[in-house]
């Protein structure tokens, strides 16, 4: 299992770096595309629509990235009030929840992308972008995210099974609030606490 999450982990970051550098590089593009308006009245033409799809991949590839990191909102109020031996199921409701908006989630895109393949669709615009291309790599993202969610529920699972309560909720519990002050600080506030005493 270790394996796989060491892989979930290299593809979720690889898909964040390419997200990244395409918003870096659709940045640019666009500051071209203000300054040649400005200064010559002259246009590039499909900024705005590669601009949209970069966005629409950055996004879906981010997703999963998000999810390892803990990046992704869950409200905790009640959590941190349960017994440590509960919360693990409460993260396993989470990403059955999760998996129950992405599954279908997938199941339509991937109809969409056939859709597009099948009828041969190109953008409404100067460009005519086929647009199985953006929706593909969009899919992909949305199904790399899938996947992540499936490698966290069954590494949980895993996990609780061998009762390893610690290491489940590493994996796929809610950052608590001095997790995020060490993780900010470098300070380990256990230690800390330890050599006040």
């Amino acid at each position: 299992m270790n394996k796989i999450l060491a892989f979930t982990e290299i593809l979720n970051r690889a898909g964040v770096w390419v997200g990244g550098t395409l918003l870096f590089l659709t940045s640019i593009m666009i500051a071209v595309e203000v300054i040649l308006r400005k200064l010559f009245s002259v246009s590039m033409g499909g900024s705005d629509e590669l601009s949209s799809y970069v966005l629409a991949i950055s996004c879906s590839w981010a997703f999963g990235f998000a999810l390892l990191r803990k990046a992704h909102i869950r409200i905790d109020i009640l959590y941190t009030r349960f017994p440590e031996k509960v919360r693990p199921f409460l993260d396993i409701l989470s990403l059955l929840t999760f998996l129950a908006y992405l599954a279908p989630l997938v199941y339509f895109a991937f109809w969409v992308v056939q859709t597009s393949v099948i009828r041969e669709s190109t953008a409404n615009t100067p460009l005519q972008t086929p647009l199985w291309i953006p929706q593909g790599i969009w899919l992909a993202g949305l199904m790399v995210f899938l996947f992540t969610a499936i490698v966290l529920l069954v590494g949980t699972i895993i996990r609780l099974v061998k009762k390893d309560i610690t290491g489940a909720h590493q994996l796929s519990g809610p950052t608590t609030l001095e997790e995020e002050i060490e993780e900010e600080s470098g300070i380990n506030l256990k230690e800390l606490s330890k050599g006040g005493n």
